[in-house]
């Protein structure tokens, strides 16, 4: 080791600053890290955390909606059962007629005329309409509404026209409309070949 500082001290400075500098020039070109590589790592991972992040916050979003949404499919699926419970499978318009017959006799209505009109299927449920002209006070016409209201059946009173009819017959109201009953609809089957990809 000696002998390396006995060649060097005999050397001259001018050519001792050139290998120096030569030596330095080297290192910072080829060895020197300042730590950008590293901040770049750095950077690279903070955006790949905050990327995953996002996911996390998408997919808890997505699955509180899917949690939501069981929810309330369970919740359809009890008042469907409750309706299906609750409403027959088979009404005809006889049915509805002798229901309004009970209705009206139970009220104190005259009944003036009654007319089956064209089942209107509905999603769940299909409505089975009867065209009806009553007469009778205006108490005894409300009565009549309240009573078919409340029916176990499911029944209402829609397409209501009340008026006073010619000639003017004491306190007597004409009322046209109709009583709907509601049954189940029947289930559609599917033709075979029209499922949906899963």
């Amino acid at each position: 080791m000696n002998k390396f500082f006995e060649t060097l001290a005999a050397q001259q400075v001018s050519k001792i600053l050139f290998i120096g500098l030569a030596l330095t020039g080297f290192y910072w070109y080829a060895l020197y890290d300042d730590g950008s590589a590293i901040d770049a790592q750095i950077a690279s991972v903070t955006q790949q955390l905050q990327e995953e992040e996002n996911k996390k916050k998408d997919t808890d979003a997505t699955l509180k909606q899917v949690q939501e949404m069981q929810e309330k499919v369970g919740q359809l699926s009890q008042k469907y059962q409750e309706i299906s419970r609750r409403l027959p499978s088979a009404l005809f318009s006889i049915d509805i007629n002798k229901a309004i017959d009970d209705f009206a006799r139970n009220s104190g209505v005259s009944v003036k005329a009654k007319k089956p009109a064209e089942n209107v299927k509905k999603e769940v449920v299909e409505e089975v309409p009867v065209d009806v002209t009553l007469e009778g006070t205006y108490a005894e016409l409300a009565q009549f509404a309240f009573i078919v209201s409340n029916a176990e059946r499911m029944s209402r009173v829609k397409n209501v026209v009340v008026t006073r009819p010619e000639p003017v017959t004491g306190g007597k109201l004409k009322f046209e409309g109709q009583v709907v009953g509601y049954k189940l609809a029947p289930e559609t089957k599917k033709p075979e070949g029209t499922e949906t990809p899963k």
